[in-house]
């Protein structure tokens, strides 16, 4: 199956790249199918036109996620537009993200002042304030305006319009809680009614438990429900290596498979004709798939419950045919399956984590079993112990950590270093107690509700030392660390090397040597060289591009309505001019979400400088994370404060980390970093005691103002400095303001870019930061007019996504993200 397998993740893996060639993909299906017709009737191998078919079928399921067609009266066709009483029905449930609640509906009907028409298509809703109660199957209304689903477009980053198009989601709507009217409550029928309801009934049992976190913790680990873990525990489990313990996987799985097997077969071993025809493990094992699949269907299905309950049902069916159980083949086989129902799972993080740690398991376990059988010598009672219990035990944990390292460095930027001896408890507790009293309560419930209850309640107090263990171990300083993000290359280099090392340890533990042994012993230190040249030639490539480079860059991110920008001296030296950020961090965090993972792709983990243009919240708060995980040496600012919680935050993370921060009085103002000059033009020394005659000096006319040159090449970074500003600016550093590259000031906004600041710049290329369709209207139309009158070129990152500009000093290269223009790459030479 494993051949198989790899076909179809290689379908979908053109497809995503390559969408348009479907008519072709049927015909080739056609022809391979009448291959293996011809072959099975000739008795010819079908194996070249089998794995053809499986790459085809992947290549078409997942057709319609990437290139969907939609009908007319799909929302696609009504979004940015103008508001809509929108009427629909709970698809998800709603589910609290910080202080605002979300979930997405089923949109059926849209309504104007003129006419009403029947739509479809999903929505996500978010709510603010007070709502009434919400449950999956309402029929709702409200009124709102429906957004396109949306990027950030940075090199690298998270594709956010594709997860939600693979969710079938296509617009987002807001609107407050008071304003929605409930048309119909949802009344429950059918087998999916009486699941969701079993879900409530546990859930409010659950939910009596007066600790929160031991409840939130129990919802997770017995119905699948993860929404009520917040952000800090989450991150506790992640630093504490345990992070997989909130994913109903194998292990719950497994358990519901063993009680219900012994069940069964203690009620069929009652009944002669059974015995007699040897069908007691074989009825056991098939209504043992029955709890199985509706334990499944309880928890919500998701990728690493679908993989166990897929791998689980295979073995229980080996006992009918009475076939012996291959690991790798019932793995593939459940993988092939999921991608069969839902080809986009691939794309799924918590999918690719489960498969990676069961195969990790499988195959190391399968390598190094010998080892461990000759190096463990039963001649106590002790040994016998360590051999058949811990010993497994510790390699199961070891081999899981080991096989997902290089996914949760690439999604999580964080590894645990003491995963394996908080498993060493978490797992055994969890397993044995937590999960298993936590289960009875379902067949406990229609008996009695005390008994259930108790069942929760006991489960609720060892859960309690769970956490307890898992706080105290992810708190000691060394527990985790943030990590770069390693690329798709080092991934496949690491699972090589793991690969071969464990079959060279296959080979020599091995009894019996033979030509053939020694063979396969040679060709993996062969292919261990080859990787270790391969890995230096990464590493070289790297450390050239981080630290040896004689250009400087500069990338405008794509942060939405704010600025941010990182400037790569020659050398390596890493700048950051602010930050971006939201109002409120707990709804989007842009230094986590966006900045963050843009730099750990790069290989930065120092910054040298950030400079702080002012404190509003659209420039400071993404700093905040960068300052509080990254090792940053200098901050410079202007000294003025907010009084807001985002800049508490980051003077807190400033002085926690004892980041250097000096006096704007004290500032050099022209620096020389590796032949590229920095200078500070702006405010004047004295700002602070002139702000107190001069009304117009607020916040935004008080920005620093920054400019790099590299040979004839120069980029001004203005802030968001306003009309006043920029004439006091002016006659400052009349003279020294011509530059190449202008930042556009205070995001294109008609109260700044003055003509005759414009005409002193004189730029080439001017860069405005700014969110799609904002509120504030920015770039203003009039602004856009005078950057066209100057001849310069222009871009957008709301159009155009992050803008990278590469120099060596006498020419300049612009590559905007989205190739939206005539050229995605224009030079300019000086």
């Amino acid at each position: 199956m494993i051949p198989m397998l790899i076909s179809m993740i290689s379908g979908i893996l053109l497809c995503t790249q390559l969408p348009c060639q479907i008519k072709l993909a049927y015909i080739f299906l056609f022809i391979s199918t009448i291959c293996i017709f011809f072959g099975i009737l000739q008795k010819r191998t079908v194996l070249l036109p089998l794995l053809s078919v499986f790459f085809l079928i992947g290549y078409i399921l997942i057709h319609p996620f990437i290139f969907p067609i939609f009908p007319l009266n799909h929302i696609t066709h009504f979004t940015d537009q103008n508001k809509w009483h929108i009427q629909g029905t709970i698809d998800t449930k709603p589910v609290f993200y910080g202080k605002r609640l979300k979930f997405s509906i089923r949109s059926e009907l849209l309504k104007d002042k003129n006419k009403s028409f029947p739509v479809t298509g999903k929505i996500r809703l978010v709510v603010s304030g007070k709502h009434p109660v919400l449950r999956v199957g309402d029929k709702i209304k409200f009124y709102s305006k429906i957004r396109a689903i949306r990027n950030f477009n940075n090199p690298g980053g998270f594709d956010y319009k594709r997860y939600m198009s693979f969710k079938g989601i296509w617009g987002s709507s807001y609107t407050r809680g008071d304003r929605i009217q409930i048309i119909k409550k949802e009344n429950s029928r059918g087998f999916m009614g009486i699941i969701e309801k079993t879900r409530n009934k546990i859930s409010a049992l659950i939910e009596q438990i007066k600790d929160d976190e031991q409840a939130a913790l129990l919802k997770a680990l017995i119905i699948g429900d993860k929404n009520e873990i917040s952000p800090s525990l989450r991150e506790d489990f992640n630093r504490a290596g345990v992070s997989h313990l909130l994913a109903i996987s194998g292990l719950h799985i497994g358990i519901v498979a063993g009680i219900s097997f012994l069940f069964f077969s203690h009620i069929l071993s009652f009944f002669k004709i059974l015995l007699w025809n040897a069908w007691v493990k074989k009825g056991a094992a098939i209504l043992s798939i029955f709890p199985v699949v509706l334990y499944g269907l309880i928890a919500g299905m998701p990728p690493s419950t679908q993989r166990a309950v897929i791998m689980i049902s295979v073995f229980l069916l080996t006992f009918i045919f009475e076939k012996q159980h291959d690991a790798f083949n019932t793995l593939a086989l459940a993988a092939i399956l999921i991608l069969i129902f839902h080809p986009p799972s691939i794309y799924s993080v918590s999918f690719q984590l489960s498969f990676a740690a069961v195969f990790s398991i499988i195959y190391g376990m399968s390598s190094i079993y010998k080892k461990t059988d000759k190096q463990i010598v039963a001649s106590k009672k002790t040994i016998i112990f360590i051999k058949k219990k811990l010993w497994p035990f510790f390699f199961v944990s070891f081999f899981a950590i080991i096989g997902t390292t290089p996914l949760v460095m690439y999604y999580f930027n964080q590894i645990s270093l003491i995963g394996i001896i908080t498993n060493l408890f978490t797992v055994p507790v969890t397993g044995f107690l937590v999960v298993p009293l936590g289960l009875l309560s379902f067949p406990a419930y229609p008996l009695s509700i005390k008994l259930a209850s108790l069942c929760i309640n006991i489960s609720g107090y060892i859960s309690g030392y769970v956490l307890a263990v898992v706080k105290f171990m992810s708190h000691m300083p060394f527990a985790a660390y943030k990590t770069l993000t390693p690329s798709g290359f080092e991934i496949c280099l690491y699972y090589l090397t793991f690969l071969t090392v464990l079959r060279i340890i296959k080979n020599i533990i091995n009894k019996n040597i033979t030509a053939k042994t020694n063979i396969n012993l040679k060709l993996s230190i062969i292919v261990l060289f080859f990787i270790f040249t391969a890995g230096c030639c990464d590493a070289a490539y790297w450390l050239y591009h981080r630290f040896l480079h004689n250009d400087l860059r500069v990338t405008i991110l794509d942060v939405g309505q704010g600025s941010a920008a990182l400037v790569e001296m020659p050398k390596g030296s890493s700048i950051l001019i602010d930050g971006g950020g939201f109002a409120d961090n707990s709804i989007f965090d842009i230094g986590a979400k966006i900045i963050a993972p843009f730099l750990w792709r790069n290989k930065i983990m120092t910054i040298d400088t950030i400079i702080l243009s002012h404190p509003n919240s659209d420039h400071l708060n993404g700093l905040i994370y960068i300052a509080k995980h990254f090792n940053v040496k200098t901050v410079l600012s202007n000294d003025e404060g907010a009084d807001t919680l985002g800049y508490k935050e980051f003077i807190k993370a400033i002085n926690e980390n004892r980041i250097e921060m000096t006096q704007f009085s004290k500032l050099k103002c022209k620096q020389n970093i590796c032949n590229a000059i920095l200078e500070i033009l702006y405010p004047p020394p004295d700002f602070s005691e002139k702000k107190l005659k001069e009304k117009w000096r607020d916040l935004n006319n008080n920005s620093i103002v920054v400019k790099i040159t590299y040979g004839t090449i120069s980029f001004l970074f203005p802030g968001d400095i306003e009309a006043d500003a920029e004439n006091e600016l002016v006659s400052i550093n009349g003279g020294k303001l011509r530059s190449t590259v202008l930042v556009a000031p205070h995001h294109g906004s008609k109260t700044s870019s003055t003509l005759e600041f414009l005409q002193n710049v004189q730029p080439e290329l001017i860069i405005i930061s700014s969110g799609f369709n904002n509120r504030f209207g920015f770039p203003g139309t009039e602004v856009i007019n005078r950057y066209k009158l100057l001849g310069s070129h222009i871009f957008e990152t709301s159009k155009n996504g992050a803008i990278t500009l590469v120099t060596d000093g006498h020419s300049l290269s612009v590559i905007p993200f989205q190739e939206i223009m005539a050229h995605s790459k224009i030079n300019l030479q000086n």
